[in-house]
């Protein structure tokens, strides 16, 4: 008896060694995503200053577009967001300091003033900090980990029916961002921003974030034909089912055009003007990559944005999401 007595003992103390050392051989494993969490929120709370490069891609109908993309950011709040083309030639920035928002297209100096919030709640596709955020915000996001980078898979843009879910993809050791994407409801890609550099601790020269510095930069060239030699009139692909074409007119150098039905709207285009808007309170949405301003308190809202070298102004009574529908189908259309 005191031999198998012995023997249950031994056997006892080798099992508890060895769940022991399987606790501690897990516990020595590659981190979950609590873990992983955790360790963004020491980053972002380190995070004073950063600069990044990528190429933006956007799908849209069956085109592909591509864009430069170069983002510096300033704690607490001031960032700064330039677009461009392949040559990395710069179309539009967004830039945000203390006295506001900024849409500016150096190109013709324009500048669409406003205030909002945007870097809260739609700028992580650009800002690292913002994308940050929303991981650690996110309900149980879906986490994967592959090939020394871990990505997190969350809800989209509520202001963009498109975009079902986002994708973060970040360096599995340093953190720093790979890849962000926009997918829609089969998790396909709408728009993949994939980083070419990442670096924090920049100093920034005086001067960095101000609005009038920024129209000074060397800008692409995106020439607008005047009216009276054939407007390229843009006209959205996509409308509420019960809407058509009214009419369209020019008034001006500005061409309205009137679509009537359930959900009637305007929409103007013209050249960009040089002068500064003040847009008052606003929010900023994104197109598939290019900046818009909603604005609009009362049941009439404007949709403020500017694409190949065209300014253009949506007003209506309907949904911001359908508002920003339309806006995202003349994107690939750029006059006919």
């Amino acid at each position: 008896m005191a031999g198998v007595t012995r023997v249950k003992r031994r056997y006892l103390v080798l099992a508890g060694l060895s769940l022991a050392c399987g606790l501690f051989l897990a516990g020595c494993g590659e981190p979950g995503a609590t873990q992983v969490v955790k360790q963004l929120q020491t980053v972002q709370n380190k995070l004073t200053a950063y600069k990044s490069s990528a190429w933006m891609t956007v799908h849209m109908q069956g085109a592909v577009q591509r864009y430069y993309v170069e983002t510096w950011y300033q704690a607490p709040n001031q960032y700064r967001i330039a677009l461009g083309n392949e040559n990395k030639e710069i179309s539009q920035i967004i830039l945000h300091n203390a006295t506001g928002i900024y849409i500016i297209n150096p190109g013709s100096k324009r500048l669409l003033k406003f205030q909002g919030d945007w870097a809260e709640r739609q700028g992580h596709l650009y800002l690292y900090h913002a994308l940050l955020s929303r991981i650690i915000a996110a309900q149980e996001p879906t986490f994967s980990r592959k090939e020394k980078q871990v990505s997190f898979t969350i809800p989209g843009d509520p202001l963009n029916p498109l975009i079902a879910y986002q994708r973060i993809t970040l360096n599995g050791q340093t953190l720093n961002p790979v890849q962000v994407e926009l997918l829609d409801a089969k998790r396909q890609p709408i728009v993949t921003l994939d980083y070419l550099s990442y670096q924090q601790n920049v100093q920034f020269p005086s001067g960095s974030f101000s609005p009038e510095q920024s129209t000074t930069l060397h800008a692409v060239e995106m020439p607008v034909a005047q009216v009276e030699r054939g407007f390229g009139v843009v006209e959205p692909t996509w409308l509420p089912t019960t809407d058509s074409m009214l009419d369209a007119s020019e008034n001006h150098g500005v061409i309205f055009l009137r679509y009537a039905g359930k959900e009637p709207f305007t929409l103007a285009e013209n050249r960009p003007l040089t002068e500064s808007l003040s847009l008052g309170q606003g929010k900023l949405v994104t197109l598939f990559g290019i900046p818009a301003v909603l604005t609009g308190q009362g049941p009439t809202h404007q949709l403020y944005w500017m694409s190949h070298g065209v300014e253009f102004q949506l007003t209506s009574t309907m949904s911001a999401q359908d508002m920003v529908h339309i806006a995202s189908s003349t994107l690939d259309n750029i006059g006919k």
